[in-house]
């Protein structure tokens, strides 16, 4: 738990301020690419704290951290602490781009996404967040990390890329790059998400 803290709230952090600038890109395209390859890169750093009773991707993902913890690869315990260190980190990263903000260019966003929107895109992201953060903890390779982003970024406007990690949505809205309801409700639609795409998947197959 000492690490756990404060590993969740530097890599909500970074997500955050790596996200803002990749809504500065060329194209959203390389947007996307770039937020995939953070969430691959730290999905890789977790696994570095991956034991055979605990997986370490709550570390870096809250919704990660939700998941893990309905399938008992992650502690009920520590829960709460870990996604409140992810939402300090993603509000520290929005602080950071807000000042930033004057020294960058315009943003690839020019419309706010819709409530509905929103929420049935985040849940969906969630619920293939769920399936890759579970998918990675039992062997696979960590390139199936990126497969939530790419996603999110398919499906839904490109203010939400960062939807498969709720507390860096939450940096994002602190950053003044997308309303606080749209955030909200993304947020907190994955992260249910998260919950009910972790039990579907540990009924389809269940462990060993």
């Amino acid at each position: 738990m000492g690490r756990t803290v404060p590993i969740a709230v530097l890599t909500s952090a970074i997500t955050t301020l790596v996200a803002a600038f990749a809504l500065r890109a060329a194209d959203a395209t390389l947007a996307v690419v770039a937020i995939a390859a953070v969430a691959v890169l730290f999905t890789w750093y977790a696994q570095l704290h991956t034991t055979d009773e605990r997986s370490g991707a709550g570390m870096v993902n809250p919704a990660s951290a939700v998941a893990l913890a309905v399938v008992g690869r992650g502690p009920w315990s520590t829960l709460l602490p870990t996604v409140a260190a992810h939402a300090v980190g993603g509000v520290i990263g929005g602080l950071l781009a807000l000042t930033l903000d004057d020294r960058l260019g315009d943003t690839l966003v020019y419309a706010d996404p819709g409530l509905v929107v929103a929420g049935v895109g985040a849940a969906l992201v969630g619920l293939i967040g769920a399936w890759a953060t579970l998918s990675v903890d039992g062997g696979g390779p960590e390139a199936l990390a990126g497969v939530p982003a790419v996603v999110g970024g398919a499906v839904l406007p490109l203010g939400l890329l960062t939807v498969f990690h709720p507390a860096a949505v939450i940096g994002l809205a602190t950053a003044g790059l997308m309303p606080w309801d749209a955030a909200l409700v993304a947020a907190g639609a994955t992260l249910l998400a998260a919950v009910v795409g972790a039990y579907a998947v540990s009924v389809l197959v269940p462990g060993e």
